[in-house]
């Protein structure tokens, strides 16, 4: 479930309390574990595919209530960030202007007491990436946003130093805004994090493998992304056909280019792991095939059909991210979904990763998908945020597919029956944690038994995606026993724990 995706009053979920009452939710049904989408912070498509640093974090995701805790904001700046928002779904333009404008306020009043401890804290702070990160919000906002191709001052989009110099200089303040509200992000999150760790609670996050061509890392380091100074790139990334979308997938985003990055050492690839795994105590490592080959669509093109795949780094990166960071076997997921072939298998064995198994693909052709053919070094799902719903599927499936699907879980009552705690779902639950998967993670969704309007994206759409919201109360509908029972009937402990001792008992690996 995305931190977005939260109940709560201020329009989009935040890092706050809801956040703690979903942790103690999970604890209470036995769960490990929570997996949300990337908290890196979205451009203004909303996709947090799309972000516009692949460093900072959402700005969205603050939660008011701890700067009225902090004096940085009364309750009469809390009272107008919480009117005119929907409870339903996240209205984006209308949370990203109430928010910025909360945030302005705190700004200016920690601005106000230099000698307070808020104020020597936040200037304490600096990670290596947030001044270039501040520049570039404060000039992405300055021209409303328009991409940075597209910005009028030539000096600004090609990055000249004398004319950035210029920029800071008149709009210092504004760049200490930028660095302020990152402070604010990254002490809400050590406050969540730790809360869930002394809960025995993991935050397992997920790392985009593109940035948004619209972003600082790709404006400041065009180099590294086939870009020139105009904006305009050498080739795309996306996908071709396959069973999230028929024509495929154009995503727009800028490809690597590789030989340069295999110069530097990997150092911008390095930078950016060990910055998500200091976030993270696992990470879903999105699009893992890539590394393998990855599908090269001419820049400019508007459909994913003229693609081609070209060869990517190989093991060569993950030598170089064990050597710089550890052994990732514990700590990384690959999202080894879609055209898979043997070279990205022979990749994948040879990383140590644990790959994915989606229930939905296993009965529509797939058999690695089938639980019964899942392996011990897999992480399994009954659906991912691109998928619909588990009842939407079942939904969507021929009568005979039907049939089978059920009578493969031991179901032969209503299945369309659904809600919190439908006998249907529970069926699938059981199925799904007695496969040999090291983890099973599942849609907070498919736990409360929803449909198709409660998709969080439809790969290929360009609207209506990542908005749904979990209404205020509805978790506690869910039967947490029954879950905390299929933990201890299937012995799933703590599945950090759980390979780390592994790993002890076995040196060879």
């Amino acid at each position: 479930m995305p931190v977005s995706s939260l109940h709560g009053p201020f329009g989009i979920g935040v890092l706050g309390v809801e956040a703690m009452e979903f942790i103690d939710f999970l604890c209470d049904g036995g769960f490990h574990a929570w997996q949300i989408l990337p908290v890196e912070h979205t451009g203004m498509c909303n996709s947090p595919y799309k972000c516009i640093s692949a460093f900072a974090g959402e700005p969205m995701l603050i939660d008011p209530r701890m700067l009225l805790e902090m004096g940085l904001v009364t309750g009469d700046d809390i009272f107008e960030r919480k009117t005119d928002v929907s409870d339903v779904f996240v209205e984006h333009d209308v949370v990203r202007e109430k928010q910025w404008k909360l945030l302005r306020t705190a700004f200016a009043r920690a601005k106000d007491n230099p000698d307070s401890d808020i104020y020597k804290s936040y200037k304490a702070f600096n990670p290596f990436w947030q001044d270039e990160y501040a520049l570039f919000v404060a000039i992405l906002q300055h021209f409303n946003y328009i991409p940075w191709y597209d910005w009028p001052d030539d000096g600004l989009r090609s990055h000249d130093e004398a004319a950035l110099r210029d920029f800071r200089e008149k709009n210092e303040e504004e760049l200490e805004l930028h660095r302020f509200i990152q402070w604010v992000f990254d002490m809400q999150w050590r406050k969540l994090r730790d809360y869930a760790s002394g809960r025995d609670i993991s935050l397992i996050g997920d790392m985009p493998i593109y940035v948004s061509e619209n972003s600082v890392d790709v404006w400041s380091r065009r180099e590294l992304f086939g870009a020139d100074e105009a904006g305009k790139f050498t080739a795309i990334g996306g996908v071709p056909p396959d069973y999230f979308a028929p024509e495929g997938q154009c995503w727009g985003n800028p490809i690597y280019n590789w030989e340069l990055l295999e110069k530097e050492g990997y150092v911008w690839w390095i930078d950016r792991v060990r910055t998500v795994l200091e976030r993270y105590d696992v990470v879903r490592l999105d699009h893992f095939r890539a590394f393998d080959s990855y599908w090269r669509i001419p820049g400019g093109s508007d459909t994913a059909r003229n693609g081609k795949w070209i060869k990517g780094p190989g093991m060569a990166l993950f030598e170089a991210l064990n050597k710089e960071l550890g052994d990732l076997t514990l700590s990384v997921i690959a999202e080894d979904l879609g055209i898979i072939d043997s070279n990205v298998e022979v990749l994948l064995e040879k990383t140590g990763l644990r790959g994915m198994r989606v229930l939905q693909f296993g009965f529509s052709g797939d058999e690695l998908h089938l639980p019964h053919n899942f392996v011990e070094e897999t992480v399994a799902y009954t659906g991912t945020h691109d998928n619909t719903t588990l009842l939407a599927w079942l939904y969507t499936l021929d009568p005979e597919e039907r049939r089978k699907a059920l009578f493969y879980v031991g179901f032969n009552g209503d299945w369309f029956i659904g809600g919190p705690n439908c006998e249907v779902a529970k069926a699938w639950m059981h199925t799904l944690f007695m496969a040999s998967s090291s983890l099973i993670v599942v849609p907070i969704q498919d736990l409360l038994g929803y449909g198709s309007d409660t998709r969080i994206n439809t790969p290929g759409t360009p609207a209506g995606n990542w908005r749904f919201r979990v209404r205020a109360g509805v978790l506690r509908d869910i039967d947490t026993g029954f879950y905390r029972e299929l933990h201890m009937a299937y012995q799933r402990e703590d599945f950090v724990t759980k390979f780390a001792k592994k790993a002890e008992d076995d040196p060879t690996g």
